[in-house]
């Protein structure tokens, strides 16, 4: 794990399990924080109520959150900062992937909850990106454990860079971001910033700053 020092600063702690090491340094740390306070925030929180008028009517519908509904999507959100924690923790590509994985599975779970045709449909629509995406995401760790026989960050940090390893980068970059950080885009595309259960939204704001960036480091690692 050493040679990780001249990325991201000294290691604070980390456990040895074989090559699957979760660690934290000064930066992960930061970022665990950051995730925690927000989950806590986000699960204490109740949803909004959704305010609906009609043009050239005086009417306003307030329309309410169901217990179970709430509940449910509060459970998404809580396994999703939890999933979160793991993927900018892990000293382990494959174990990332599979964060990352659990991320878009929860995001799915966050606001296809909501019982609306055109919400559902969006949660379809990022249902089928996460499928067809999981194809190069899985498939870029393959190319890389297959060229260095590893998948420990600690080991990957001192193998020099090649053109396979430039191709698993790759093909990890756009697995990842389509799995686990074009959330926003299906959620924004309905205009759930303002639906019913808005603040269990944020998360999956949170989600897709929080994968890109542990992704960004990742691939400055296996550089």
């Amino acid at each position: 794990m050493n040679d990780i020092l001249d990325l991201n600063s000294y290691i604070i702690g980390h456990v040895l399990f074989g090559d699957i090491v979760p660690y934290l340094t000064p930066f992960s740390l930061a970022l665990v924080i950051t995730i925690v306070v927000f989950t806590i925030f986000l699960a204490l929180s109740k949803p909004e109520l959704r305010s609906v008028t009609r043009f050239g009517e005086d009417v306003v519908r307030t329309t309410t959150v169901g217990k179970k509904e709430a509940k449910f999507r509060r459970f998404m959100t809580i396994l999703c900062g939890v999933a979160l924690i793991g993927v900018v923790t892990t000293g382990d590509i494959f174990n990332f992937t599979l964060f990352v994985s659990l991320v878009g599975i929860t995001n799915v779970g966050i606001f296809a909850v909501v019982k609306d045709t055109h919400v559902l449909d969006a949660a379809f629509q990022y249902g089928l990106v996460m499928m067809i995406c999981s194809l190069p995401l899985f498939g870029g760790v393959a190319l890389i454990l297959a060229k260095t026989g590893t998948l420990s960050l600690g080991v990957l940090a001192g193998i020099p860079g090649n053109p396979v390893l430039n191709v698993g980068r790759m093909l990890l970059l756009v697995g990842a971001v389509g799995e686990g950080a074009l959330a926003p885009f299906f959620a924004t595309k309905v205009e759930m910033i303002r639906a019913k259960g808005a603040p269990y939204i944020n998360m999956m704001h949170l989600s897709s700053l929080m994968v890109f960036t542990r992704l960004i480091e990742i691939l400055f690692i296996v550089g």
